[in-house]
C-alpha cells in the first residue's frame, strides 16, 4: 500500500472517529413496527476488522470479538443497514482488504426469519476466507458464505 493510501485511510478513522464522538448515545433508528430485528456481527480471526454500518459508531472487532444491534422495522419495511469492513493489520496503518455490502435489507429478511413477536437473529461472521450469514447461531452447518472480501 503505498503512502498516499496510508493517508487517506488515516483520515478516514480521523473521521470516523470524530463522527463517533459527535452521535454518541445515538440509537439506530426504529419504529413502534412489530418486528424485532437483532443483527450480530462476529471477527473470527481476521486480525483486526474495522466496522462501519450507517449512522452507528464504527467499530474495532478483534478476532472473537463481536458487535450487535436491534431494532425494529418500519412501516414500509424499507430498513437497511449497509456495512462497510475493513481488514486492517495490527500496526492499524496497512488495510489489506475491504467488503461492503447490506447486512440487513428486504432480502436479509427473508433470511433471518420475519416473526412478528419474537426477536429475529441475524448472525454475520467474518473470517479470512469472507463473510458467512446464519440464523441459527447454534449449528455450523446453517453458515452460508454470502461476500468475499475485496483486494485494495
Amino acid at each position: 500500500m503505498n503512502f498516499l493510501s496510508k493517508l487517506y485511510f488515516c483520515v478516514f478513522l480521523l473521521l470516523l472517529h470524530l463522527c463517533s464522538i459527535l452521535n454518541a448515545n445515538t440509537p439506530p433508528a426504529s419504529s413502534k413496527w412489530l418486528e424485532p430485528f437483532r443483527i450480530t456481527i462476529t471477527n473470527q480471526d481476521v486480525p483486526n476488522v474495522v466496522v462501519k454500518c450507517n449512522d452507528l459508531e464504527a467499530t474495532m472487532l478483534k478476532p472473537g470479538n463481536s458487535t450487535s444491534w436491534k431494532f425494529r422495522r418500519n412501516f414500509w419495511n424499507s430498513n437497511k443497514y449497509s456495512c462497510r469492513f475493513f481488514w486492517v493489520e495490527d500496526n492499524m496503518l496497512d488495510v489489506h482488504k475491504v467488503a461492503d455490502f447490506s447486512v440487513f435489507d428486504v432480502d436479509i429478511v427473508e433470511l433471518c426469519g420475519n416473526y412478528l413477536f419474537t426477536m429475529n437473529r441475524c448472525y454475520w461472521y467474518v473470517t479470512r476466507d469472507g463473510f458467512y450469514f446464519c440464523k441459527n447461531n447454534d449449528n455450523i452447518n446453517d453458515w452460508n458464505k454470502m461476500h468475499e472480501w475485496t483486494n485494495i
